[in-house]
């Protein structure tokens, strides 16, 4: 099975983007990150904490977390519905996170594909090896794969 990016398992909406970093390369990426997303956002605020070994938060609100992972080149940008402190509230409280996250998920899509353009990937699928296909937003006819986390491109 091929190593790849890492992904919450309960993420409500992922955007994948090819950005392969240069020293210091993540930490701005990620500060260009929380702006654009802040601005379209405003209940998000910026945070530094990790949901796992992987998925490090950098959005918060109520609702929701924003987490981001890489893997030589490959980010997976995913919203997150708030179930740590939700928790600690009734099955009410779980269900308006989720709702939330639904609600903005398409949104959130399609702003950070606008954003991140040049960059932006979507996935048709992966094979039983780990290998994952994807197509660039801005050339549905391209084809990217991504093996071992090398992306290559195709077409």
């Amino acid at each position: 099975m091929s190593r790849s990016v890492s992904r919450p398992s309960n993420y409500t909406a992922i955007v994948y983007l090819h950005q392969p970093f240069e020293d210091g390369g993540f930490g701005c990426f990620v500060e260009d990150l929380q702006q654009v997303l802040c601005d379209r956002f405003p209940s998000l605020s910026p945070c530094d904490r990790w949901l796992d070994r992987e998925d490090r938060i950098i959005l918060e609100n109520r609702h929701a977390v924003v987490t981001v992972s890489e893997y030589r080149g490959l980010v997976a940008v995913c919203l997150v519905p708030e179930m740590e402190s939700a928790l600690n509230y009734e099955s009410a409280r779980i269900a308006l996170s989720e709702a939330w996250c639904s609600q903005v998920e398409d949104s959130f899509v399609k702003h950070l594909h606008k954003a991140f353009a040049s960059s932006a990937l979507i996935s048709d699928g992966s094979a039983s090896n780990g290998e994952q296909f994807f197509h660039p937003v801005s050339r549905p006819e391209g084809v990217v794969t991504s093996k071992e986390g090398t992306l290559e491109m195709f077409g």
